[in-house]
């Protein structure tokens, strides 16, 4: 284990886990302190606790994260990350106070420092002027403040740990996150030469977050990151070298569906991941043999060249309302059954997820496919017996894996082109990563 991460509830651990994996890290949800034994998760990069400590007393929240973070510290982990509730509920400023204490007391001094960023900018959480926002709205207005059990009284995250904590907290403002990593880190420091023990940093979009990471990636002392899950992701990735060569740690994403939906979800999952999602153009494809044999190599090598940062790769029909045409005036321009044109254009998808699945150096551990005739068709190129079927991600939105065939047991989720919101690729993307986030290729 190089990343510890002790979160507030099960699925904030597991989203920190999958943001992980999605950075290449291996990652793994250990259930309670109870159930910890380091032998089991040896395999892991990752390790996050479920501390459940949301919904408990002050001083039982203080203890469980002071517990579980000195567990994991016996593991010597270069990352230590305290998840926290993207809308700050639960027990914020203890649980602050309790990571540093047991960072200071692992490693006998008093320089540990404590780095929130409490933004989620993908889940619409920002933090600007200090104040936490959500979807626009300050955070004392938004219904999520009147949760029962864990209500939030205030939109200041200063006043929130303030009212848990005496520990001396610093300011980063969305100035000096926008002036880049150095000035960050100039505001960083200074606030540590007052005597602050932790600083909470202004971001409101994933550059900011990543602005922030960067400014610590050679921080001397000891840090502990308190956030929803991208800032330990991000400081992660500025902190450690992910030792990734031999996982198949990337997914791949046949998309034949033209809708605007998929479209949108495309955008938004480009919004969330390092992707590299090659456009078909499909006419072509429908040009004649030569030109489809060639636009399939064009693809490929446009694959085959994804940048090492791109997790994400794949290919897709549409990427605007011009890619899309009327079928029956295709089909009556060529003279071939509408049935045809959708058989041509799958079976090009699918040879691009054939030959891609079969490059090995681009370490491939999932597959994603959207629409049920593009499934079936790389289904048959891949030679597979059948579809293991799982779980139900979202409705119409199925994850299982491959039987038999070229890639047998391959994780994979197959959905419908026209179902979910403009989230749900995102959602399933993520759910693959937690999936494969420890796979090999088998010898």
């Amino acid at each position: 284990m190089i990343i510890a991460v002790i979160a507030d509830d099960f699925t904030g651990a597991n989203d920190n886990g999958a943001l992980l994996a999605a950075k290449g890290f291996s990652s793994a949800t250990c259930l309670g302190l109870a159930h910890w034994n380091p032998q089991e998760f040896t395999h892991c990069d990752a390790v996050c606790l479920n501390a459940e400590s949301r919904l408990l007393h002050k001083q039982d929240a203080w203890q469980a994260v002071y517990d579980g973070i000195r567990s994991f510290n016996k593991e010597k982990p270069a990352l230590v990350s305290k998840r926290i509730d993207s809308t700050l509920r639960g027990n914020v400023g203890a649980e602050l106070e309790a990571s540093i204490k047991a960072m200071d007391d692992t490693h006998g001094h008093t320089e540990t420092l404590a780095v929130m960023v409490s933004s989620y900018p993908h889940s619409g959480r920002i933090c600007v002027g200090g104040y936490q926002i959500v979807h626009g709205v300050p955070l004392e207005r938004s219904p999520i403040a009147k949760d029962a059990a864990t209500p939030v009284y205030h939109t200041a995250v200063l006043k929130i740990i303030a009212d848990q904590t005496s520990l001396p907290c610093g300011f980063v403002p969305l100035e000096k996150v926008l002036a880049g990593p150095a000035a960050v880190r100039e505001t960083i420091e200074a606030a540590r030469a007052r005597g602050c023990r932790a600083v909470v940093c202004d971001a409101v979009s994933d550059d900011d977050v990543s602005v922030i990471a960067q400014s610590l990636a050679d921080a001397p002392y000891p840090l502990v990151s308190h956030d929803p899950g991208p800032f330990t992701a991000e400081l992660a990735a500025a902190r450690i070298k992910a030792p990734r060569a031999e996982f198949e740690n990337r997914i791949f994403l046949a998309v034949g569906s033209t809708s605007e939906l998929s479209r949108v979800q495309m955008e938004a999952l480009r919004l969330a991941h390092p992707c590299h999602i090659v456009p078909m153009d499909v006419r072509k494809v429908l040009a004649g043999e030569a030109q489809s044999q060639a636009e399939c190599q064009r693809v490929l090598d446009a694959v085959f060249a994804a940048p090492e940062e791109a997790k994400v790769l794949g290919v897709c029909t549409s990427t605007s309302k011009e890619d899309v045409f009327s079928m029956q005036e295709m089909s009556q321009h060529l003279g071939i059954a509408p049935s045809e044109i959708s058989r041509r254009i799958n079976t090009a998808l699918a040879h691009v997820a054939q030959e891609t699945l079969k490059n090995e150096s681009l370490r491939i551990g999932g597959l994603y496919t959207s629409g049920g005739e593009v499934t079936v068709s790389v289904m048959r190129a891949l030679e597979t017996g059948g579809f293991s079927v799982r779980v139900m991600v979202l409705p119409l939105a199925v994850y299982g894996h491959i039987i038999g065939g070229q890639h047998p047991d391959l994780p994979m989720i197959t959905k419908g082109g026209f179902v979910g919101d403009k989230d749900s690729l995102v959602e399933c993307v993520e759910y693959l990563f937690t999936k494969i986030s420890t796979r090999k290729r088998p010898a």
